[in-house]
Parts: C-alpha cells; structure tokens; sequence
C-alpha cells in the first residue's frame, strides 16, 4: 500500500515494461495526464501552454521500439486498471538515464501514486543499469513541475534550452517562450 497521510492509503501498484501492444493504452493516458479537457482534472495541466497532443501511438511505438528505452507501466493491484507511466532512456555514454512521459491519471494525482512511479523509475534504472544520476527536463513556466522534482531529490543544474515542437497545426499558435530547464538526481550511494 501507498501510504498518503495517518487517515488515506491508496492500493499498491504493479508494473510491467511496455510491449508494442500497450500503445492504445499508453497514448489516452499520457495526452489525458498533460493536455486537453480531462488534464484539467489534475495538477500535470500544460494545455494553456502547449495546445497539442502530448504523444501518438507512432511516436510510443518508436520509443518503445528503440534499444535502451523502455516505458514502465503501472496498474492498480487490485483492479489491474492503468494508473500511470514513465519512460526511462539509458545513456550508456554519460552512465545516467533520462526520465520522459511521466504521467499519471489525472483523477488519481495528488493521492501519492507519481512518487510510488518516479522512485520505482529510479531504482529500476540504478539496479538494472547502475546508473550515476538521473536526469529529467521540465518547463520553467511550470514552476509547481519543477518544486515537485525538487522536493523528490531533482537539482536544476542551470542549463536550459528552447522548447520546440515540430508537428504543430496550422491552426494552433504557440509560444515561443517556452524554455526547458535539465534537472538531475544522484542516485549512486557512494
């Protein structure tokens, strides 16, 4: 069990690594988690700042088709529905892993589940892949995003770069302000 506070427990998850299949499952939850109407039901919202979908089931099935990549998958124990994910890239070279598409149903955020999968992310990257560090990009226009990863052990390393999404329709206007900012964790004990 997840435990939130002395009075709120919420069930324990499990998970799996994705397969090609999951990308039905995968896409509504990741879109739901950051944009569009059901965002609004969660913290995670960005749809004021990016006005498209998050990801496609062509873009997941590259991901997931890709060496050193994998999506873990987390569902409820008890009632196997899907709850959340996050992606972990392994970066042989630099010895880290990056964390992307972290999401969770946003009518089941804030009861606790994000730490449940970012720390089982972590740990799944440090035990597999014995990695250094952890590292993670997260908009500056998003400030409760980034207080989160603080919270959790993240440090903003200070290095930023322009956020640019290639596939944006004709009819959709974005800013072009947005900025990412690298956050890494140590997570070596040594």
């Amino acid at each position: 069990m997840i435990s939130i506070d002395s009075n709120h427990t919420v069930d324990s998850l499990t998970y799996r690594v994705a397969t090609t299949s999951d990308c039905d499952l995968l896409v509504p939850l990741i879109n739901n988690a950051y944009r569009g109407p059901l965002s609004y039901q969660g913290w995670t919202n960005e749809t004021e700042l990016i006005p498209v979908l998050r990801t496609n089931p062509n873009q997941l099935l590259n991901l997931i088709n890709t060496d050193r990549n994998i999506i873990l998958m987390f569902f409820g124990e008890n009632d196997q529905i899907l709850k959340g994910c996050i992606s972990l890239l392994y970066q042989t070279e630099s010895k880290s892993a990056r964390i992307g598409l972290f999401s969770v149903r946003p009518d089941l955020q804030a009861r606790g589940y994000g730490k449940f999968i970012l720390s089982t992310a972590e740990n799944y990257a440090l035990n597999n892949w014995n990695v250094d560090y952890i590292e993670l990009s997260a908009l500056i226009q998003r400030p409760e995003l980034i207080a989160y990863y603080s919270r959790r052990g993240y440090i903003d390393t200070g290095k930023r770069q322009p956020f640019i999404i290639t596939t944006v329709p004709p009819e959709c206007t974005m800013r072009d302000d947005l900025e990412l900012c690298t956050m890494v964790k140590y997570v070596k004990i040594k």
